[in-house]
């Protein structure tokens, strides 16, 4: 593993007109390779797609907003939904559109590349990064449903999107364990969870915004470390900024093998603390690491509320209030949820998009 010096321990902020292709017969050669960590590491040193930031979309209309910003942010679970999705972005008009979970040429999703679609659709500019490099068609279900099918980028990642002036953007990876890369997960990858930011001016005051994506296969403690290094890579970039953070967090209370190696043990947790899940932050160092860090989430969050959304068949599942906002000397206001529903009542994602106006103080 690399030391104090790794190229992961500063922002990026390489930014290209097109990210640079992992070519199939590469991708399989991966695949078909030495599955451990170290193996990891080098593949993930020498693919340029993990250092890049996509600019593209329609040039902004506006360099500025003037007043309050009004902030999204959004989950939107490979982007396969996309018709239902830029319906709820149109409707919604915010000012900035943080979103993650954003396949490209991924075969689950019609191997398109939404990112540049729905930008086209909203007359928007964006930036994308990858997040992960898939191996395979997805999880086993993804894989059943698209056997035989292959990946023609194999792309996930995370997606600014704007009418207003992105600026700076940069690209914090979060994490570089290389978790997935066996495939003991069932859905082999190379990569990574990132947070991918830009500033904005708004009021005249340039204002960090950021799309989180925390590890949902982690424990408590491994998020609050992995959110203390992306606190600490955002003040590199710019510590004088106000910040708003959105993301999912995934804030579980648990680790992924607590939740589900012995369900009915957590399920009857679950009925003895039922709050546990909409109300975090007691199970979740990460709150700590924020609070200390000079961020709040209280003006900005509707309480108690999940934001996890589930198909009609999956109704009786725990919902969790997995998606944040965090921020740092903004004001904030009118914090709601919106239902990630397509037009026939089925979900567009498997989580509720969150929206929020800030202010800055200065």
């Amino acid at each position: 593993m690399h030391g104090l010096s790794d190229w992961i321990d500063a922002p990026l902020e390489a930014v290209v007109r097109r990210l640079t292709e992992v070519p199939l017969v590469e991708r399989q050669d991966i695949l078909a390779g030495l599955k451990d960590l170290a193996t990891h590491r080098r593949h993930f040193d020498r693919l340029a797609a993990l250092r890049e930031i996509e600019a593209g979309g329609h040039p902004p209309t506006r360099a500025a907003i003037p007043g309050p910003a009004k902030v999204l942010f959004w989950n939107v679970e490979r982007l396969r939904h996309i018709d239902a999705i830029t319906a709820t972005l149109r409707e919604e008009k915010a000012d900035v559109g943080l979103l993650c979970e954003i396949d490209r040429g991924m075969a689950r999703s019609g191997n398109g590349d939404p990112m540049v679609e729905l930008a086209q659709r909203l007359g928007q500019g964006f930036v994308y990064a990858v997040e992960f490099i898939e191996l395979d068609l997805g999880d086993p279900k993804e894989k059943a449903a698209h056997a035989g099918q292959s990946n023609r980028l194999g792309f996930h990642g995370a997606g600014i999107i704007a009418d207003v002036s992105l600026r700076r953007p940069f690209l914090i990876r979060i994490d570089a364990r290389g978790d997935w890369f066996d495939g003991t997960r069932h859905e082999p990858r190379v990569g990574g969870t990132i947070a991918l930011g830009v500033q904005v001016i708004v009021a005249g005051v340039a204002t960090t915004m950021v799309s989180v994506h925390l590890e949902s296969h982690g424990d408590p403690e491994e998020r609050a470390a992995d959110t203390w290094r992306l606190l600490a890579l955002i003040d590199r970039y710019d510590a004088q900024a106000p910040v708003i953070l959105g993301g999912d967090f995934n804030a579980s209370t648990a680790s992924f093998a607590e939740r589900w190696s012995d369900r009915a043990g957590w399920l009857r947790r679950l009925a003895q603390e039922p709050r546990r899940l909409t109300a975090p932050q007691p199970f979740e160092p990460l709150f700590s690491a924020l609070a200390d860090a000079g961020y709040d989430w209280h003006g900005c969050n509707v309480p108690d509320a999940p934001t996890q959304r589930f198909p009609e068949a999956e109704a009786r599942r725990p919902l969790a209030k997995l998606d944040w906002f965090f921020t740092r000397g903004l004001t904030a206001s009118d914090p709601r949820i919106i239902p990630a529903l397509r037009a026939d009542g089925s979900p567009s994602s498997d989580h509720d998009a969150l929206i929020v106006s800030v202010a800055t103080k200065r």
